[in-house]
């Protein structure tokens, strides 16, 4: 009988560890990415004015500055990067630049449950994870050419949290 549960239970534990998904995987250093000497100090420059991730980020002069001086494939290899902040300021760039696979980016990050911190101003801080703020840049109240209309956002947000 005890033989018995304990098969039962070891079966449960494996096909419930299984199906977990699991939680995306950064695959490039910040170093890696920043090898190109014009790309370590546009971004340099860029982080020195934005040290967080904030509302509204997007209508900053250091911000589209950056964007526009930074390839579609360097702001998609930022989206590998180790540090959360960079993913979200690379992809967020990429929504702005109407990047055509922007969505598909977005699913490829649909288990990246890293926090950080996002302020909206003037004074309020929260803590979101990473797929979150992705998503809401192409909710549909966003200004995305690629944006979800509400029953899709509305079910893609429940896939993400499945």
């Amino acid at each position: 009988m005890n033989i018995t549960r304990l098969t039962h239970f070891i079966l449960l534990f494996l096909i419930f560890s299984c199906s977990r998904k699991q939680d995306f995987k950064p695959t490039v250093k910040l170093d890696t990415i920043l090898k190109k000497e014009k790309l370590k100090n546009d971004y340099n420059e860029f982080r020195l004015d934005n040290v967080y991730l904030y509302l509204g980020i997007e209508k900053r002069q250091s911000f589209i500055k950056f964007r526009e001086q930074t390839s579609i494939s360097d702001l998609i290899l930022m989206t590998e990067c180790e540090k959360p902040i960079v993913r979200c300021f690379a992809f967020k760039m990429l929504v702005e630049k109407d990047y055509s696979k922007i969505r598909e980016l977005l699913f490829k990050h649909q288990s990246d449950n890293e926090y950080l911190e996002v302020y909206h101003p003037p004074c309020v801080r929260m803590n979101e994870k990473v797929k979150v703020y992705m998503l809401q840049q192409l909710g549909p109240f966003s200004d995305s050419k690629m944006k979800f209309n509400r029953v899709e956002y509305d079910q893609i947000w429940a896939d993400f949290f499945k």
